[in-house]
């Protein structure tokens, strides 16, 4: 049998690529996530991917298994913070490292899984037992202290050129648990918001084009799909920037192209 971990990467994996399941394989696939799910770790709760948590894969009942495991074992809990002052004791160092690591590139797939039960499942929300309600509430009050995870490349280069036309730029604003790429202050006197969220759908944000698919721009992945639907739950609008066509323009062309979206918004 597949141990916790290895279930949890399979399931991320089939998701993240948008795979469909045989009947068989979802049954067994399902009756060993059920027996996982009571021995998984904090870490191993928080490298589930909201893509798996909300797929096939994971139906209503194991769900619910899946979220009150997480209460139990506190996922999601604040990261450690090495002590100040002593000198530390290097093998103890090592250690907290290395977990802390482990722990920062899956922690916020906690908050994204609150934040879209309580966005998108409210009735299956409100039916989860009070302690694991009360769990989700305290992660979602925690989501507000998330650090941006720093703006990408294509989102920099954007900001870059907004700001040759002077306009005003975040790239350090969140929504939930959500980064946002770049949020313009809005350059049309008609525009019925202030601002204007940019969405910068860089390289990672496609899947491959195969040899056979040539006729047809790159397909976004399910993460991307994830993150966009969330965002439009939580009330954020995008203007979405293609990384594949924004890298094939000229400096020149880049600049035109930003003031037609400004003047658009």
């Amino acid at each position: 049998p597949f141990s916790p971990a290895e279930l949890v990467q399979l399931g991320n994996a089939l998701t993240q690529l948008g795979a469909k399941h045989a009947g068989r394989f979802m049954e067994i696939f399902q009756e060993q996530l059920a027996l996982a799910i009571p021995r998984m770790t904090r870490e191993e709760c928080e490298l589930v991917s909201p893509t798996l948590a909300f797929s096939q894969l994971m139906h209503d009942p194991l769900r619910r298994a899946f979220l009150e495991r997480c209460a139990a074992v506190d996922a999601g809990h604040a990261l450690p913070e090495f002590a100040a002052g002593a000198a530390p004791d290097i093998a103890e160092y090592q250690r907290e490292s290395d977990h802390r690591r482990r722990r920062v590139k899956h922690f916020r797939n906690i908050f994204v899984v609150e934040a879209s039960v309580r966005k998108e499942t409210w009735s299956f929300f409100t039916s989860l037992p009070a302690d694991v309600r009360t769990y989700l509430d305290r992660v979602h009050a925690a989501s507000g202290a998330l650090q941006h995870e720093g703006p990408s490349v294509l989102a920099q280069q954007i900001a870059d050129v907004l700001g040759q036309l002077g306009v005003v730029c975040d790239l350090a604003r969140t929504a939930g648990p959500l980064s946002l790429h770049v949020v313009a202050k809005a350059t049309n006197p008609r525009a019925e918001a202030g601002e204007v969220v940019y969405e910068c759908n860089d390289v990672q944000a496609f899947y491959a084009v195969r040899q056979d698919d040539k006729g047809s721009g790159p397909q976004p992945t399910a993460q991307t799909r994830f993150r966009h639907k969330l965002l439009g739950r939580l009330g954020v609008q995008l203007t979405h920037i293609n990384g594949y066509e924004w890298q094939q323009m000229s400096e020149a062309q880049r600049v035109n192209y930003m003031v037609k979206l400004q003047s658009l918004q």
